[in-house]
């Protein structure tokens, strides 16, 4: 079910200014991507996940499997504010499904969410806040727009560049392991998820863009 008032033909929320009435919670909810299991830890694909990983440390919050919503999370507060991170644990590929689920169950306001993924057209060491617009070929950010009718969904993505040699499948390379080069910075990273919940995407935007 999509929680666009009024999606348009190809499954898009065709009011771009969309809220909902029901969705008034205070909560901020950022979601990290990547894949689950000891497999995929490490990987490009999972910066979502270090990312947040990260915070939740920085924030001293335990993580809890959520299996009805399909998902990791943990709550903190920061300030006056309270935080709920997510992990989907579906694969990277339907990552719409948990996260569709957690903002219908929290009642989170399109301009409450928050996520955090890996992104191959940013240099390793870059990262860049996106407040509306396609996947870019990002199989799950695509998932989740669909499912939540909607292209105006905030993000943080994480540089992960790509492959010098042509010949390497894309598929490979966002599968293979960060070297500590390559790594985010996730002392910024967290700086800037503090920067959204703190003053907006659009302050966070100009600071770390």
């Amino acid at each position: 079910m999509s929680l666009c008032p009024n999606p348009n033909a190809s499954g898009m929320c065709a009011d771009r200014g969309w809220r909902m009435s029901r969705m008034r919670n205070d909560m901020k909810l950022i979601v990290g991507l990547g894949n689950p299991g000891k497999e995929y830890e490490g990987t490009r694909h999972n910066a979502g996940f270090l990312a947040v990983d990260a915070f939740a440390d920085q924030l001293g919050a335990a993580w809890a499997d959520d299996t009805k919503r399909k998902a990791e999370t943990t709550k903190a507060l920061l300030g006056s504010e309270t935080i709920l991170l997510a992990k989907p644990t579906t694969y990277m590929n339907r990552s719409g499904e948990a996260l569709q689920m957690l903002v219908s169950f929290y009642k989170i306001a399109p301009q409450d969410l928050l996520v955090v993924h890996d992104d191959m057209d940013l240099e390793p060491g870059r990262m860049q806040f996106k407040r509306d617009g396609g996947a870019a070929g990002h199989h799950g950010v695509q998932d989740i727009l669909e499912r939540l009718g909607t292209d105006r969904v905030n993000r943080l993505r994480i540089g992960i560049g790509r492959p010098e040699q042509a010949q390497i499948p894309s598929e490979d390379w966002v599968l293979g392991k960060l070297s500590t080069e390559q790594s985010p910075n996730l002392l910024d990273t967290s700086s800037a998820m503090r920067d959204w919940i703190e003053e907006g995407v659009e302050t966070a935007a100009n600071r770390w863009n």
